[in-house]
C-alpha cells in the first residue's frame, strides 16, 4: 500500500471539488499566520483610522497588513481585488490627522466653525419650533433608548461594536439636548456654543494621545474621527501608484457629527 501521502496526488482529477489554489487561499484564511500582525490586536482596535478607510473599486477596508503598513483586505486575504498598493501607517496618519489637529488648535478656525455650527443649530431649532412636536413624550422615550444603550455598552452586545454602541448614544444624547432646549434655544445654545473651543481642544488632545499608543484616548477619539469623516475616508488608485484620499468633512463632529464640507488628501504607496 502507498503512503497516505504519496495516495493522495493520485486521486482522479473528476472528482476534484476546488482547485490547490481556492483550497490554499481558503486556509490561509482560516488558519492566519501566527506571526500575522492581526491576531496581536485582539478584537479591538488600535489605530485611529482602524474601520475608516475603505478602497473606492472595491469598497473593501485597508487593513493593516504589516508592522507599518495599510492594504486593501480583499487583496491580501485571497487576492479577490487587484490592488496591490500599500501605504505607510504613519504616511496616512500625517496626511489625515495632522491638519485635523492643526485646525481644532487654531482659535480663529475654531471660532468658524462655531459660528457655522451655531447658523445651522439655529435653522434646525426654528423648523422644529415652527412643527407640533409633543417635546416631554419624545424626552421620555429618548430617555428610555439612551438607557438601553448604556445598558448595552456595559454587558457587551454582539450586534454592535462598542464604538458603534457609543456613537449611537451620542446621538441619542445630543437629540435629547436639542429637544431639550426649544424651551429656551437661545440661551441654551449660546451657552452649548460657549463650550466649543474647549470640547475641539480636548479632541485634540484624545487624537494626541491615541497616536502615541494610549488605547483608551484611541477608542474616544475613533469615535469622534468616524463623524469628523463621515463615517468612512476613500482611497482612489492614481497614476503614478499613490492614492488620493477622499473624505466628507464634518466640522459639527464637535457637538454630534451633522454638517458637509468636501475635502482630500494626497497619499503616497510604499
Amino acid at each position: 500500500m502507498r503512503p497516505r501521502a504519496e495516495w493522495i496526488t493520485h486521486i482522479d482529477e473528476l472528482l476534484r471539488i476546488v482547485s490547490d489554489d481556492l483550497w490554499e487561499r481558503a486556509q490561509r484564511r482560516s488558519h492566519p499566520a501566527p506571526e500575522d500582525v492581526r491576531l496581536k490586536a485582539g478584537n479591538k482596535p488600535k489605530y485611529l483610522l482602524s474601520g475608516l478607510l475603505r478602497y473606492g473599486l472595491c469598497d473593501a477596508h485597508y487593513t493593516i497588513t504589516d508592522a507599518k503598513s495599510y492594504g486593501c483586505s480583499s487583496y491580501h486575504d485571497g487576492h479577490a481585488c487587484s490592488n496591490a498598493i500599500r501605504v505607510r501607517r504613519e504616511r496616512v496618519e500625517a496626511v489625515l490627522l495632522g491638519p485635523l489637529n492643526e485646525n481644532l488648535g487654531n482659535p480663529d478656525r475654531v471660532a468658524r466653525m462655531v459660528a457655522e455650527m451655531e447658523a445651522y443649530y439655529l435653522e434646525r431649532l426654528r423648523v422644529l419650533e415652527a412643527r407640533d412636536v409633543d417635546c416631554p413624550r419624545e424626552l421620555q422615550e429618548l430617555s428610555a433608548r439612551i438607557a438601553r444603550l448604556k445598558e448595552r455598552l456595559r454587558c457587551g452586545d454582539p450586534d454592535m461594536t462598542a464604538d458603534e454602541l457609543q456613537a449611537a448614544i451620542d446621538r441619542a444624547e445630543m437629540k435629547w439636548r436639542e429637544l431639550q432646549s426649544q424651551a429656551a434655544p437661545g440661551r441654551s445654545l449660546s451657552k452649548l456654543f460657549a463650550t466649543l473651543p474647549r470640547g475641539a481642544e480636548l479632541y485634540r488632545r484624545q487624537v494626541i494621545l491615541g497616536l502615541s499608543g494610549d488605547l483608551n484616548a484611541a477608542s474616544k477619539a475613533r469615535v469622534f474621527l468616524r463623524k469628523w469623516f463621515g463615517g468612512k475616508i476613500r482611497l482612489d488608485p492614481l497614476p503614478d501608484g499613490g492614492l488620493m484620499a477622499h473624505w466628507n468633512q464634518n466640522v459639527a463632529a464637535l457637538v454630534d457629527g451633522l454638517g458637509t464640507c468636501g475635502s482630500g488628501g494626497l497619499l503616497r504607496a510604499l
